[in-house]
């Protein structure tokens, strides 16, 4: 698995990735500038963005994962995510959820479910929860 920033990648990769979904994205400059791609087995199968949403504060957020990857690629994409944070002096970690399989994920990864953080308040989500975690003192599950 290997972590690539796609800020400095051409358009044209991103939109091989997403395929036709590239055409319908509003901002993308933003995932662009923020975004990492995942390859694996010499292929992009994953997306995310790490977008800063305050002093020290990041979203993991466009979350992407394409088929054929193993179970454990959240996870790692997490961890990964965690790490990215860590390295940019981040406290706080942010990640909005909508699926139970990952509101266990970040549960056992010491997330901790929070109210809608200020930044996101006019933002419009649907049901879900928001996690936060500092990625300073996060654990990871493989250690």
């Amino acid at each position: 698995m290997k972590l690539i920033s796609t800020a400095q990648l051409d358009e044209h990769i991103l939109e091989q990735f997403f395929e036709d979904k590239w055409n319908h994205f509003e901002q993308k400059q933003t995932l662009k500038q923020d975004g990492y791609l995942i390859e694996y087995q010499d292929l992009y199968k994953a997306y995310f963005s790490l977008s800063p949403v305050g002093k020290n504060a990041y979203w993991l957020k466009s979350l992407y994962i394409k088929e054929g990857v193993p179970a454990s690629f959240p996870l790692a994409i997490i961890e990964s995510s965690l790490a990215l944070a860590s390295e940019k002096g981040a406290s706080s970690l942010f990640v909005y959820s909508h699926q139970q399989s990952l509101d266990s994920l970040l549960s056992l990864l010491n997330f901790q479910s929070q109210l809608t953080p200020s930044f996101a308040e006019e933002i419009q989500v649907g049901q879900g929860t928001w996690w936060e975690i500092d990625p300073r003192h996060a654990t990871q599950l493989n250690n």
